[in-house]
């Protein structure tokens, strides 16, 4: 509780004195009494922009979808965050946001090891019964304590589950019934958000055979951003009720996987290409009014695959691959800063060995991008024989 001499100061007051904190002594204010916690909240104390942001490890999947997650850590991650929570041992991390990880039928809080099971959520609306739905985490600790889930659904490929609509009707619907559950109120409600604008396609182009499987949402800005099953952008707009469909920058059609996330100034939206071994990445800018991508670069990633060597223990630091304890032994490999790419200055690497190989396999994982940094983290795998 707080000191009664500031229990009878005005919250205006309060509120000039809290700004004047440095930004850990004003987070930790939130915890002294629920009228504190309100009021950081509700003026928007907290700034982003002030606050410690560090990244102390990476959630990935190796291999296809439903494979478990494996956690890539620094050493620094000791007494920070669970090496390997056991909950991973037997869930895939769905969507995350802002620190928080959306598993199955869960919250998850790994710094503070706390996890909360969702209720059920309602039956969808009728004709929609079979339809799949992209899960999405809505959480921004600057704004509330408080999160959304959302289910957006999305067109299952199966004949005739989706009697409901012609192959030649519109998706998403001009009215968009989205599932959303709060931690406020602690209940699952359905909205309907109202496109503006054209549909992303049709029933039929969502049922294509070539759509990615492991497509994601991203929250930024009081929007959610899905990559939809053409790899358009469904941008929904909370507070308005709203969505819109914004075009890919790029297609897929000559090879190349393409991915959704957020970094230092916004939506990104990157393709990686194994074959041509090249990674494009775009930002999504709204110049009045207008959205719209913009290449921030195209880098060749041959040089990265020369790079790689058996031995790298010279410059690299040492980070920890946890498999969780459906895996014998956890995997100590190494992580090389040169390996990031900073979109603003480019790549530089240095020469590799110098060593011949008759046949190269190699694939790029795109793994995400860095939350506050134009950085993108990427898995390079090969097969040499000689």
């Amino acid at each position: 509780m707080a000191p009664l001499g500031l229990q009878l100061l005005p919250e205006d007051i309060l509120a000039c004195i809290l700004r004047r904190l440095a930004p850990r002594s004003l987070a930790a204010s939130r915890g002294v009494c629920k009228s504190w916690c309100a009021l950081v909240d509700e003026c928007h104390l907290l700034r982003t922009d002030l606050l410690p942001l560090s990244l102390y490890g990476i959630f990935f999947l190796e291999g296809d979808y439903p494979s478990l997650p494996k956690f890539f850590a620094s050493h620094l991650i000791q007494g920070k965050i669970a090496a390997m929570p056991d909950y991973l041992n037997r869930e895939c991390v769905l969507n995350h946001c802002n620190g928080l990880l959306l598993l199955w039928d869960e919250v998850v809080n790994p710094a503070t090891r706390q996890r909360v099971v969702l209720p059920s959520p309602p039956p969808l609306c009728a004709g929609m019964e079979k339809f799949f739905d992209d899960r999405c985490l809505v959480f921004d600790p600057t704004v509330s304590p408080h999160y959304e889930v959302l289910h957006i659904p999305s067109v299952p490929p199966m004949p005739g589950s989706t009697a409901m609509f012609a192959d030649e009707s519109e998706w998403p619907p001009s009215r968009y019934p989205i599932q959303v559950f709060s931690s406020r109120t602690w209940t699952w409600e359905e909205r309907l958000f109202v496109r503006r604008g054209e549909a992303a396609g049709t029933i039929a182009d969502m049922k294509s055979d070539e759509q990615q499987e492991d497509r994601y949402a991203v929250y930024w800005k009081g929007a959610v951003y899905v990559h939809a099953q053409n790899d358009s952008i469904i941008r929904i707009i909370l507070s308005d009720g709203e969505y819109e469909v914004i075009n890919s920058p790029t297609s897929t059609k000559l090879g190349g996987h393409l991915h959704l996330g957020k970094s230092e100034k916004g939506v990104y939206y990157a393709l990686t290409c194994s074959l041509q071994k090249r990674i494009q990445v775009w930002l999504l800018t709204d110049s009045c009014g207008r959205l719209e991508w913009i290449l921030k670069n195209d880098i060749g990633l041959v040089p990265m695959f020369e790079n790689i060597s058996g031995d790298q223990d010279e410059h690299s630091a040492s980070w920890m691959l946890h498999k969780g304890s459906y895996d014998e032994d956890a995997k100590e490999t190494h992580a090389e800063d040169k390996l990031e790419l900073n979109f603003e200055n480019g790549i530089i690497l240095e020469a590799g060995h110098n060593t011949e190989w008759d046949y190269r396999s190699e694939v790029i994982h795109f793994l995400g991008f860095h939350p506050c940094k134009e950085v993108a983290f990427l898995w390079l795998s090969e097969k040499r024989e000689s």
